[in-house]
């Protein structure tokens, strides 16, 4: 997969290629590029290049062949591409890296549509003098972007010489940042006073460096730190040495991982030596990078980061995320989606652009915009006061909420609510992974025996079902799956476990049925919460997490499983979740407070029963199941106090809903579900609405609500 940017620029590369072996045939082939680039940078700042390469402290290319008419066709080329000439020229300065070495460096470079943006964000907010600092600054595409950032002239040029400061463990990197700011100057001196401000260090390790260059804090500290996790496994250290594999494949012999252990485990030791902030659980690099940005940053500075969207959900980001919070008097967030291509990985990779401004003082709501499905940011972004977030949301994580409307219905539910995990509610669940799937893998068969059961994994599970999806053949991501209509249900796995190898918690949870969910989800899936009750005879892998409550039994169980898999705690989730579904998350899901033995709990347990047990009913009405459905959906709707209208803003969010269900007539495409849980509420409300015609319509067209397209 590539980047929009690297189609942009594919034919810019080979171009580039052929220049640098030309200019410079004897050179490794990144230094032979950056110096090509250098003539580049020289045509577009309009500076002389010999004057550039002897003021600059690095040696005199070795040249054999004029490199200013390739500089013209490399210009000409980013002619052609919406990229700015140096933005174009910051990426072009990448140094190419095996995929395994951008992983283990957290090298995944800034789009440049994405440095437009935060710069834009930023620098206007700047009032005060000191270094504009991106401590992780690669080729230097954010800083180019923020002097870009400044109206051309001497204003330009003065932020160059006196503020632009960056830092990177690559040499080649800083002289990449170093030639893309210099194409925005024809001042030499501004370059040489940005070029003492480039360091070659880790910036996580060099506290004393930046607190002797910015004693009273920096007026701009701008970034995109690396994403990575500070951890050493098998799938790394296998990418590492060339294999071609997909995340669960087996591994062919023994891997020693000692020694890359020990090596992490002592660096470890340096960087989180003095941190605050981190939290539990595993380190990881961009929270690192940002409490050193929150300590940078002056008193009325300004901090603009990329960052992962677990900044704004994590468990392990909590304290981060109150930091931050108490630090901020301005604090906007804007949640995007890797739908535009900004990066090479999932187009459902979810980050953050978060811009702030440091220091004391009354705090304004958060401005919070959602990307939409296609990657556009909304114009205007939505208020949230601080005093209401952390009345809904006591850990301060923030609800992707698109609009003032959403905010308002999500406020209002989680107002009225009470959240799963809540120690004084009546669901307090007790979580177990039965069994977990690499670290237990040698203990599976492929082939069952007396004394072995079946392992259920995370394509098994649907909404109300066990047996949604039956393995064909192939291992890990590769694994191919068939989709298994509702009444012709059958159980087939790629794996059995010997009882006698199971933890003795998990023999218990085998011998007994009990709720699960599939953990791998996203905002975006048709449905995001999938839940279901596991019969006895089974185990689940560690993508189905099972729960267990300390009273209330069955009927407890299943009115949990009918308030879980009900659109409007969906909706409620989808607010909440990235990829996956974890124990932290699902204890702060608000659920509305219905009782087993209230009037509703009591047809809701009633439903989520029948549902169950219409898997694999070969004589199931899928009409009638729909209809099921649809009363419970209406149900805990009800109950939770929404309107029609408030329902119509949920449903909203379920646009892959009925894909392969007949429309009505003159219509794109179908809503047959919409319409059943409309005409159910508004039949529990005693009013009129049109879903209860269309819902004839819908009928009379032969469409079933309810049936996901895969299973059409």
């Amino acid at each position: 997969m590539r980047s929009v940017e690297e189609s942009h620029l594919g034919s810019t590369h080979e171009l580039l290629d052929q220049a640098a072996r030309e200019v410079c045939p004897s050179a490794d082939l990144n230094d032979a590029r950056l110096t090509v680039l250098e003539a580049a940078a020289s045509a577009a700042g309009g500076w002389d290049l010999e004057d550039f390469w002897a003021s600059n402290q690095h040696v005199r290319p070795e040249v054999f062949n004029d490199p200013r008419p390739w500089a013209e066709k490399i210009l000409a080329s980013i002619a052609d591409t919406p990229l700015p000439t140096p933005l174009a020229l910051s990426a072009l300065s990448r140094e190419v890296v095996p995929q395994a070495q951008q992983r283990k460096t957290g090298a995944y470079y800034t789009d440049w549509r994405l440095a437009e943006q935060l710069a834009a964000q930023s620098v206007p907010m700047v009032h005060t003098d000191g270094l504009w600092i991106d401590a992780a600054c690669g080729s230097g595409a954010l800083l180019t972007a923020a002097a870009m950032a400044v109206p051309e002239g001497t204003g330009r040029d003065r932020v160059i010489r006196d503020n632009l400061t960056g830092a990177d463990l690559s040499a080649r990197a800083l002289r990449g940042a170093l030639l893309s700011v210099a194409s925005l100057t024809a001042d030499l001196a501004s370059v040489s006073g940005f070029a003492s401000r480039l360091f070659r260090h880790d910036s996580l390790t060099s506290q004393d460096t930046w607190e002797k260059l910015a004693p009273t804090g920096a007026a701009l500290v701008i970034g995109n730190p690396p994403w990575e996790k500070l951890k050493v496994t098998r799938h790394e250290l296998a990418m590492g040495r060339g294999e071609l594999r997909h995340y669960g494949q087996g591994y062919e012999g023994e891997m020693d991982l000692t020694s890359p252990r020990a090596e992490l485990l002592s660096y470890i030791g340096q960087v989180a030596s003095g941190t605050r902030l981190q939290g539990k659980g595993e380190h990881d690099l961009y929270k690192l990078f940002l409490e050193l940005g929150m300590v940078l940053a002056a008193e009325n500075g300004v901090l603009a980061l990329l960052l992962p969207a677990g900044l704004i959900r994590a468990q392990g980001t909590q304290t981060l995320r109150r930091e931050l919070d108490r630090a901020a008097q301005e604090l906007s967030v804007s949640v995007i989606e890797n739908r535009a291509r900004h990066f090479a990985i999932d187009s459902r990779f979810k980050f953050l652009a978060v811009v702030a401004r440091i220091g004391t003082g009354p705090q304004l709501p958060i401005a919070l915009k959602v990307a939409d499905r296609k990657g556009v940011l909304s114009s205007e972004p939505v208020q949230i006061p601080r005093d209401d977030l952390r009345a809904v949301r006591e850990d301060l994580s923030i609800p992707e909420v698109k609009s003032s409307e959403e905010w308002e219905l999500f406020a209002r539910l989680a107002g009225d609510s009470v959240t799963v995990g809540d120690p004084s509610g009546p669901w307090q669940p007790v979580y177990r992974r039965e069994v977990d799937m690499t670290l237990e893998r040698k203990k599976f068969l492929r082939a069952p025996h007396a004394e072995s059961v079946p392992l259920l994994e995370g394509r098994h599970v649907a909404q109300y079902r066990w047996r949604a999806k039956t393995y064909r053949s192939g291992e890990g991501r590769a694994a191919i799956w068939r989709p298994e209509a509702l009444g012709q249900a059958t159980l087939k796995t790629q794996w059995f476990v010997p009882l006698q190898s199971l933890h003795p918690c998990s023999g218990d949870r085998v011998a007994r049925s009990r709720i699960g969910f599939c953990d791998i989800t996203g905002q975006t899936n048709e449905r995001s919460l999938l839940v279901a009750r596991i019969p006895e005879g089974v185990v689940c892998g560690n993508k189905v997490p099972t729960l267990a409550f300390h009273s209330g039994g069955p009927d407890r169980e299943d009115l949990f499983l009918a308030l879980a898999n009900s659109l409007v705690v969906d909706w409620m989730m989808r607010r909440l979740v990235t990829t996956t579904v974890n124990f932290f998350l699902l204890n702060s899901l608000p659920l509305p407070k219905i009782s087993e033995n209230s009037e509703v709990g009591l047809e809701l347990i009633s439903l989520a029963r029948r549902l169950s047990a219409a898997e694999g009913d070969f004589a199931v009405d899928l009409w009638e199941v729909g209809q099921w459905r649809a009363r419970a959906d209406a149900l805990v709707a009800s109950a939770w106090g929404l309107s029609l209208r408030d329902m119509e803003t949920v449903l909203r969010d379920f646009p892959l809903m009925d894909r392969g269900q007949p429309a009505v007539e003159k219509e794109a495409r179908s809503t047959i579900t919409a319409d059943s849980v409309l005409a159910q509420l508004a039949n529990i409300q005693r009013v009129d609405h049109p879903s209860q015609q269309r819902l004839k319509y819908g009928q009379a067209k032969g469409a079933i609500p309810y049936v996901p397209a895969e299973f059409v």
